[in-house]
């Protein structure tokens, strides 16, 4: 529920809140938008919800990453699940952080309920700043929520000449290997390794086959039945019922190797950190309370090992060599580096729009009711 402070906020700024709600409606109507106009709108959604303005365009920029990339299953398709949160405070718009200290290179941040987004932002930034004076900056936080694509932290600490690895732990949807019962998120990885000839290598992967999210969207849309390989029933059998499926957990990838990947990201997100592990966190819009996701950032300066010029002239080999490699027989495209065909979505995007697929247009929508609604539950400034 709204508190008064929330109550103050809103009302404070109907007159912002109320003209978003008829833009993102134009929005959803349209094929294509281009990047800077959507980037405008979010940024004022996040600053109506009271997010300071130099967070709010923090908080768009991490949204639109995966969405410039062709992903239309991340990106913005969260956006209903932040505007609920900071709607309904389960999502702190400006809380403070509390930065702990114990050795040179390492640092905690308890994000204080705050929007994920902007706390691992700040977290990767740390590390960065850490790991260019001691070669390695680690930060493991507590108290966040959704993070958005791992990816775009290990892409934000390439592109500065770091490698760069984030991780999260998520609500409860893989099962222990010979296991029933959920206990660990989807847990994603993100990695970026800086190269001098080229943009860097990305890599952004879940450690679950797929998303529960996903399953439900299959189900909404009227399909029952989901591929095989996807999950399990609730008494550990597989199953291509998407309702079995919900009740059950998702399949990790490559079986028991995927599963200690989940649990890895587990270990370093929750214990390091001394925040909630995954099978005590949910999201915020299914039990209105704060998630206490946690997260892990880890940056490393090539100049603290071999050296700048030799790592680089070392990785650009490494990416040449694998992309100019013989393609087999039947593909159109020769073997590319991970994150190879985000960034050329990306570029296209830029040029030509973001398209309009299902999943953003709904979410879209939805923020657009979401607020519409709680516009019409707060007094207006003057009563």
């Amino acid at each position: 529920m709204a508190d008064a402070r929330d109550t103050a906020t809103l009302a404070s700024r109907s007159g912002e809140i109320e003209p978003l709600v008829g833009r993102l409606r134009e929005l959803a109507e349209s094929e294509r938008i281009a990047p800077a106009r959507l980037r405008e709108i979010v940024v004022a959604l996040f600053a109506a919800l009271g997010l300071p303005r130099d967070d709010a365009a923090i908080a768009a920029e991490v949204a639109l990453y995966a969405q410039l990339a062709g992903s239309d299953s991340h990106g913005l398709v969260h956006l209903p699940l932040y505007v609920t949160g900071l709607l309904d405070r389960t999502i702190r718009a400006d809380p403070p952080l509390r930065i702990d200290r114990n050795l040179a290179c390492t640092a905690r941040i308890d994000g204080g309920g705050g929007l994920g987004l902007v706390v691992s932002r700040r977290a990767m930034d740390l590390a960065i700043e850490l790991a260019q004076t001691h070669g390695v900056g680690a930060v493991a936080v507590r108290n966040s929520s959704h993070f958005g694509a791992a990816g775009y932290y290990g892409d934000l600490a390439a592109r500065r000449g770091m490698i760069g690895l984030a991780m999260s732990n998520a609500a409860p949807a893989i099962a222990p290997t010979d296991g029933v019962t959920p206990l660990l998120g989807t847990n994603p990885i993100g990695a970026g390794v800086p190269l001098g000839a080229t943009e860097p290598m990305v890599l952004d992967m879940a450690t679950a086959m797929v998303a529960r999210s996903r399953i439900r969207q299959s189900l909404a849309a009227g399909q029952a039945a989901i591929p095989e390989g996807w999950a399990l029933d609730a008494a550990g059998d597989p199953t291509t019922d998407a309702k079995a499926a919900i009740a059950g957990s998702v399949l990790p990838i490559g079986g028991a190797k995927g599963y200690g990947l989940a649990a890895l990201v587990e270990f370093l997100c929750s214990a390091l950190a001394d925040g909630e592990p995954g099978f005590e966190i949910t999201y915020e819009n299914v039990v209105r309370r704060p998630s206490g996701i946690g997260h892990f950032f880890l940056a490393m300066n090539p100049a603290g090992f071999a050296g700048a010029e030799p790592f680089r002239r070392r990785a650009d080999h490494i990416a040449s060599v694998i992309e100019t490699s013989k393609r087999r027989a039947g593909q159109a495209g020769s073997p590319r580096l991970p994150g190879r065909r985000a960034q050329d979505s990306r570029r296209h995007s830029l040029a030509a729009g973001i398209p309009v697929g299902a999943n953003l247009k709904s979410a879209l929508l939805q923020t657009a009711g979401l607020l519409e609604k709680r516009a019409h539950d707060v007094p207006g400034p003057s009563a």
